[in-house]
């Protein structure tokens, strides 16, 4: 049933708060979206805390004791913000 109506839906018919998720994402991933949370309030991190994530892990495995200086370089952050990570 659901199948066959699912060829009629259209972004008029979405709430005009998710509208943008669905001109990204485009519909199909939209209503897999709305399968998986629909109805419920959900947390997406922000860009910036995932990648910091990321990038403390690449700076804990090529931190070789006393590279502070060239991983703070290359990354951007101060020698103090690469003690912080590795310890």
């Amino acid at each position: 049933m659901e199948d066959k109506i699912l060829k009629f839906v259209s972004v008029d018919d979405v709430p005009e708060g998710c509208r943008d998720l669905v001109e990204v994402f485009g519909m199909d991933v939209f209503i897999r979206l709305i399968e998986f949370c629909g109805g419920s309030s959900i947390y997406l991190p922000s860009k910036g805390s995932v990648f910091r994530n990321a990038r403390n892990r690449v700076i804990r495995d090529e931190f070789d004791g006393g590279n502070f200086r060239e991983l703070s370089g290359r990354f951007g952050i101060s020698d103090m913000q690469i003690r912080n990570i590795v310890r």
